[in-house]
């Protein structure tokens, strides 16, 4: 088991490596990691991103790839897959499907709506359907505000993010952000994290990030770091 996490480790050390001699383009990126909020950014047209994270926490570790691809203007397309390195075995798979409805203006906000398609191990139901309602509003030339409400095991419960973005030049940016489950039957679920990403170039971002859950009898911590790559 021990050996079998190291290359798990050593893959994504390789994987980074890689990235790093590689990237050469001018685009930037934006990237959906390592928050939970949902962003409104959608990829343009024809290009493809990479975005991949480990977590770790006391009893847990996961690691999270997502492929994104812009099919057309304001639409793109995402696969999701999610590895438990303490098992180890894919936990989830996620197919989904992210479409910009407006566009910020003024004192409104960015909407976007996300629809998940998902494939899970474990109790409960193996596929579900699921949507997200994401916005961001901006609140001064270096703060923005992003929240998102969605449902999860087929509209049986719900998640709701609420996020304060800071970036303060075009290299770094951080936040800080409260995150929810609502589920029947279950006590809510409460989490705070907070992190902060650096672009080594404009087309690579490097993350990383950290949290705990909220009013438990026993605080359950948490730690990340991810990559985030976009090809031309």
């Amino acid at each position: 088991m021990r050996k079998l996490k190291n290359k798990i480790l050593w893959a994504f050390v390789a994987f980074l490596s890689t990235t790093l001699a590689v990237a050469q383009s001018d685009e930037s990126l934006n990237t959906d990691r390592p928050d939970q909020s949902e962003g409104v950014y959608t990829l343009p047209k024809g290009q493809f991103q990479v975005e991949n994270g480990l977590v770790f926490s006391k009893e847990e570790g996961f690691d999270n790839l997502m492929l994104r691809y812009g099919l057309i203007t304001n639409t793109e397309i995402r696969l999701e897959a999610n590895f438990d390195v303490k098992t180890p075995d894919f936990s989830s798979t996620v197919f989904s499907v992210k479409q910009r409805l407006w566009q910020s203006e003024r004192y409104l906000p960015s909407v976007s709506l996300i629809g998940y398609g998902q494939y899970s191990k474990g109790e409960g139901k193996a596929y579900t359907f699921d949507a997200c309602l994401a916005f961001e509003s901006v609140l001064a030339d270096e703060f923005s505000l992003a929240y998102s409400l969605s449902s999860v095991q087929q509209f049986e419960g719900y998640n709701f993010t609420t996020e304060l973005n800071y970036t303060p030049t075009s290299k770094f940016w951080g936040f800080v952000e409260y995150y929810a489950t609502y589920q029947p039957h279950y006590a809510p679920l409460h989490n705070i994290d907070v992190g902060i990403a650096y672009f080594l170039k404009p087309n690579l971002q490097l993350d990383l990030s950290g949290g705990r859950t909220l009013f438990q009898p026993e605080a359950n911590y948490f730690i990340g770091v991810g990559v985030g790559y976009l090809f031309k």
